[in-house]
């Protein structure tokens, strides 16, 4: 099964655009997770728990993702289901480059 739940910050606002017939809405979402050395968690000097931040492509089309752009800006909370797209490509200098992305299928607002 090919199956993403994230539930994170948008890095930026959304972004939508027509592609043909339908519409495109890219996100970046920033989830944290604990900060992990040596198999074990890391700590700060007051006992908390050190993060990480990890940055996400989301895709979403039709009006799924233009209600998103329409309610939602940077630094909002947002929950995402969908799956995990691999793609690859030769960029304009003949460099072979490979991507993921999670193209969404639902998307709450928490």
């Amino acid at each position: 099964m090919n199956n993403v739940n994230l539930v994170g910050r948008l890095a930026k606002d959304p972004d939508t655009r027509d592609a043909g017939n339908r519409q495109i809405t890219e996100l970046r979402l920033a989830t944290e997770r604990p900060r992990i050395s040596d198999g074990k968690v890391v700590k700060n000097n007051q006992g908390f728990t050190e993060k990480d931040t990890e940055f996400h492509r989301i895709t979403v089309f039709g009006p799924l993702g233009v209600s998103v752009a329409q309610h939602k800006q940077k630094g909002d909370l947002i929950a995402v289901r969908g799956w995990l797209h691999y793609s690859s490509w030769t960029d304009a200098d003949d460099t072979r480059r490979h991507g993921v992305e999670i193209i969404a299928e639902e998307i709450t607002f928490p």
